[in-house]
Parts: C-alpha cells; sequence; structure tokens
C-alpha cells in the first residue's frame, strides 16, 4: 500500500502559500505528479486548484473537489470529447498549446455556444539546466510557441468571441534547482506582455507553471522562500495592477510525502 503524510502533503504546499502569498496566486497542485484521490481531495481541502492534462485528470480534480474555477488545463494531445469536458465544467483556464489546438477549442466553443478563457504556452527560449528530457523552455522544445510566433498569435487569435485569448503559459522544465531560469522566463513573459498591451491585448492571467526542484537529495532544492524571493519582486507591480498568477507546483509537494509499505513473504538463500 501507498502510505501518504497529509502533515508533509500540507507543510509542503503552505510553505510555498506563505512564500508567493503577495501575489495572492493560484496555486494548481499537478495532479500527473500523483493522482491519488485522497491526495488531491488533502489539496483541494487546503484551498489549492489543479493542474491537469487529460480528461480523467478533470474528473479526478473535480471528484477530488476542486471547484472549477480552480482548474487549468494543459498538455498537448487533448481530444475533441476533453475539450467538450473541459467546456462543460467551465474550467478556469486551457493553457494552448498551438495554432491548430485554439483553432479546433474556438470551433467546438462555437459549435456548443460557449465562451472559454484560453492562455497560450509561450516558450521564452531559457536554459533551465536540468535533464534534456525534461527540459521544456528552450526555443527548440515542441511544446507551445516561441515569442515571435507568440505575438503573430495574438495578431490572428486575439480577437476571437468564443475562445478568449488572456493569459500566458510558462512551463520551462522540471526539477529546475536553480531561480536564474525563472527570472529569466518571466522577465521575458512581462515584456512580452507589454508589447502586447501596446497592440491593444490584455493579458490578464501569467501563469508561470511548476517545475520547483523536490527535495530528493538534502540541501540540492532551493525552498519555497528562495524561489519565491526571486519571482515575487518581478511580478509584483503587474499583480497590483490587476494582473493574475498561476503556479503549478507538483513534485515540490508530493515527491517525499510517501511511502509504499511493504511486508517480506519468503527468504531465498
Amino acid at each position: 500500500a501507498y502510505v501518504y503524510s497529509q502533515a508533509t502533503l500540507l507543510d509542503h504546499y503552505k510553505r510555498i502559500e506563505a512564500a508567493f502569498a503577495p501575489l495572492n496566486p493560484l496555486i494548481c497542485y499537478s495532479v500527473k505528479s500523483c493522482g491519488n484521490l485522497a491526495v488531491c481531495r488533502t489539496l483541494a481541502r487546503a484551498g489549492a486548484g489543479m493542474d491537469v492534462v487529460s480528461g480523467g485528470e478533470i474528473f479526478r480534480a473535480r471528484q477530488a473537489g476542486a471547484p472549477p474555477e480552480s482548474i487549468v488545463y494543459a498538455g498537448v494531445g487533448k481530444s475533441d470529447d476533453e475539450i467538450r469536458q473541459a467546456l462543460r465544467e467551465k474550467i478556469y483556464l486551457l493553457n494552448v498549446e498551438s495554432e491548430a489546438e485554439f483553432e479546433n477549442i474556438a470551433r467546438i466553443a462555437r459549435e456548443l455556444n460557449a465562451t472559454c478563457d484560453c492562455a497560450l504556452r509561450v516558450n521564452p527560449d531559457v536554459d533551465p539546466k536540468t535533464h534534456r528530457y525534461t527540459s521544456t523552455g528552450r526555443k527548440e522544445t515542441k511544446f507551445g510557441v516561441d515569442i515571435e510566433r507568440a505575438r503573430a498569435f495574438f495578431r490572428t487569435y486575439g480577437r476571437d468571441a468564443h475562445a478568449r485569448l488572456r493569459g500566458i503559459h510558462l512551463h520551462i522544465g522540471s526539477p529546475i534547482y536553480s531561480v536564474e531560469p525563472y527570472v529569466q522566463a518571466v522577465t521575458k513573459a512581462l515584456a512580452l506582455r507589454a508589447e502586447l498591451a501596446q497592440e491593444g491585448y490584455t493579458v490578464e492571467v501569467l501563469d508561470i507553471g511548476g517545475g520547483f526542484g523536490a527535495d530528493y537529495e538534502t540541501g540540492r532544492s532551493p525552498d519555497a522562500a528562495a524561489y519565491a524571493a526571486a519571482i515575487v519582486p518581478l511580478l509584483l507591480p503587474a499583480v497590483q495592477a490587476g494582473m493574475r498568477v498561476v503556479l503549478e507546483p507538483g513534485r515540490a509537494i508530493v515527491a517525499n510525502a510517501g511511502i509504499l509499505l511493504t511486508r517480506v513473504q519468503y527468504l531465498k538463500r
């Protein structure tokens, strides 16, 4: 059986909540890091939203008690049925990965006579200095669009009446053991936001993703306060002017909160 420590889960969550409190962010637990319903329910009761990547995870988030307005939906492979599910549930934000995906979301929203809010995933071309298979913020990665394409994306789709392009989404990789990649990514995202504002596009939400280093090895991972000390001052002026910030921590909350409980059945020489 897997046994999870409620105290550890809540301690990790509350440390992040306290560190980023000046931003009053929506902290969305990344369900893919551990989708156990008891874990999700514990965090939802503590006030966490949910970061999901599938229809099944939307279902889990709702079963755990997360309200729709606290759910953000990322992922490169959203099916039509999953998009319809997200629209029916009226979740807070769909994080969009490509032009083709946005067009599909907008088409389905029109068919359902529905509206939804979307955030464009932007690759800030930042090296998170993590494993190459979990580095997702470089220009050449398959996720999102680069900053040059982001400008064109807003010009093409930024006035859609059904799929409303309201935000920018970042997720540069995992695990990230340094604050500097976040500083670079957030700085570039804020500059892009300012450029878009000059063209008449309002970016109301900045989702800075997750990827904070989990405490696998003593002394290697910065704590939540260290990440916040670098990130909060960058975002605070925009937040004070009305922008909302979303965080998507996963392993930083759950990675060392559980054990696998086993029993020895036999000994063999």
